[in-house]
């Protein structure tokens, strides 16, 4: 490890309500995760989050840990 961050995006191609949002923020793990909102190329709303950490394999673990609570919620996500 050389101390950059190393980044995955988790996008949400159907942004769930705000309670949902918060508990998917909310998953245990070490790294960091932060919420963006945008819209796709075809003008449709995205939530993406992006799961963030110096070890790949903590970022590997939480956004595994994120795609389960995404899972278990209804919430469609994939990694980009």
């Amino acid at each position: 490890m050389d101390g950059r961050e190393v980044r995955e995006y988790v996008t949400l191609p159907q942004p769930p309500d705000e309670t949902t949002l918060a508990a998917l923020l909310d998953v245990p793990g070490e790294a960091r995760l932060s919420l963006e909102r945008g819209q796709d190329a075809a003008g449709r709303s995205r939530v993406v989050i992006a799961v963030a950490h110096p070890d790949p394999e903590v970022v590997a673990r939480t956004r595994q840990n994120l795609l389960r609570a995404c899972l278990a919620r209804g919430v469609r996500a994939f990694v980009v």
